[in-house]
């Protein structure tokens, strides 16, 4: 009890330091308390004092103060082991919904409670909910390459947004094939097995095409007696899409394979399709990727070839860089 009134005392003395504009002062004495808390591994009080901090300094516009409290306060987090509740998780939301683009520290912030949650989670990826929250973020920032990343780890909700973030950044260069921009949405997530997922992106991304995209439709009927109907595109990445998904549905590795040598041409345009369609072969048809002959042999002609081409592709997490690949135009489709 009486350090609970201690703490309470010790934050009406640093929310007034802050009130009368002493931010560096109460910013050191923040940390300085709070590391006197962890020291004694008083985690519950360090964790309520670096929030408090954080928020407060960070409402009066102390951009780097309040977000070095917040980095302070994933430290704690992974000092002490704290497990991702709705509680740890909305203190990461509180203060994150106060940090602009602008801000510096932003992204070692996001990335830090990412990998805390990782650990301290039941996703090694990331909460779900945290990738969603952040690739969201990204999203309305437009940056598209960092959206994409975390929302293809984030929850079912996730799914639709990544369609509409990926036809938003299609629409930022308007002679390309959209098509390009929703294959690799697609392919990434049947590349971990979400089916489900990618056929929402795809449905979300299509419903948005304009017309002049559009060839025909034709309605079939599916082995489980449904009738389906299938559009025809005027773009071969389009149309391959739907075929991949398609082909995933049924199982079948010769549709598979008979799929994937009509198109190889057009998977060239980004080196990462490749992989990804051997890893989807895996995955939904046993079709097994080619091993590497001579791992060895590889290993010292790439040491003494130079440096690798850089990926045209984010990784999956924060802190990805992004060359936007090279991409067919719409007078290359057929």
């Amino acid at each position: 009890m009486a350090a609970a009134r201690g703490t309470a005392k010790t934050l009406k003395k640093l929310e007034k330091s802050v009130g009368d504009g002493n931010y560096y002062e109460a910013h050191q004495m923040y940390r300085t308390v709070a590391n006197r808390y962890v020291k004694a591994q008083n985690y519950n009080d360090a964790i309520d004092l670096l929030h408090s901090g954080a928020m407060l300094l960070l409402k009066h516009k102390q951009g780097n103060s309040g977000t070095d409290l917040a980095i302070y306060l994933i430290d704690v987090y992974n000092q002490a082991k704290i497990p991702v509740t709705e509680e740890s998780r909305d203190r990461i939301f509180d203060l994150a919904d106060l940090m602009g683009p602008e801000n510096t520290q932003r992204r070692s912030f996001l990335q830090g409670a990412i990998s805390w949650s990782g650990y301290n989670g039941e996703y090694r990826e990331g909460d779900p909910l945290i990738q969603h929250y952040v690739g969201l973020l990204f999203w309305r920032e437009k940056d598209y390459a960092q959206a994409e990343a975390h929302l293809l780890v984030g929850t079912q909700e996730s799914a639709e947004a990544l369609g509409l973030a990926l036809f938003e950044w299609s629409e930022m260069e308007p002679s390309h094939d959209k098509g390009a921009y929703l294959l690799r949405g697609v392919l990434q997530e049947l590349s971990m097995k979400n089916l489900r997922d990618a056929n929402v992106v795809y449905k979300t991304f299509v419903e948005r095409l304009p017309s002049t995209y559009l060839a025909s439709e034709q309605k079939y009927n599916t082995p489980s007696g449904s009738t389906k109907t299938v559009q025809t595109f005027k773009s071969s990445l389009l149309n391959f899409t739907q075929l991949l998904l398609l082909s995933c549905e049924t199982g079948n590795p010769a549709l598979f394979k008979q799929l994937s040598a009509k198109y190889k041409g057009i998977l060239s345009i980004d080196e990462n399709f490749g992989a990804m369609m051997a890893t989807i072969g895996e995955l939904f048809f046993g079709v097994r990727a080619p091993k590497q002959a001579n791992l060895l042999a590889d290993l010292m002609s790439s040491l003494f070839s130079g440096p690798p081409a850089s990926s045209s592709r984010p990784a999956l997490g924060a802190g990805a860089e992004e060359a936007q690949p090279s991409q067919p135009t719409i007078e290359e489709m057929d």
